[in-house]
């Protein structure tokens, strides 16, 4: 079995990754990273799907990221194989709005209150996701 990590390269920012979720209809307001911090701590109790990740972020994460690096090997040597280079570009809005548009489709994210332009998914569903 081969594992094909995918790693964007230059890694993005949790602020431009995070800024991109109001372009697609999602109300977000910015905070500074403690308050913020708090407020997840608060949020991500044990039978929330986010309680195993918050470990990630109890230390400093501005400065002092636990975010693990992947071994994309397989996939930049696939996609060389494929004529498609020889690694993944860095994250940028258009793909933000494909990944968020798959997350709506598999149910892990609410639809936003306005679709501005966010294509959902339709009938797709997470590996070994349960419920509806």
């Amino acid at each position: 079995m081969r594992v094909l990590h995918i790693q964007a390269s230059p890694l993005p920012t949790f602020n431009s990754v995070l800024s991109v979720l109001s372009k697609y209809g999602y109300a977000v307001e910015g905070c500074e990273y403690v308050e913020w911090r708090l407020r997840l701590e608060r949020h991500a109790v044990e039978d929330n799907a986010l309680f195993p990740l918050l470990h990630f972020v109890l230390d400093d994460l501005p400065t002092s990221t636990k975010a693990p690096e992947l071994d994309d090997r397989n996939t930049r040597r696939l996609m060389l194989e494929e004529g498609e280079g020889g690694g993944a570009k860095s994250v940028n809005d258009e793909l933000m709005g494909k990944y968020l548009g798959w997350l709506v489709g598999a149910g892990f994210l609410p639809r936003p209150l306005s679709e501005k332009g966010l294509a959902v998914m339709s009938g797709v569903r997470a590996s070994g996701r349960s419920g509806s």
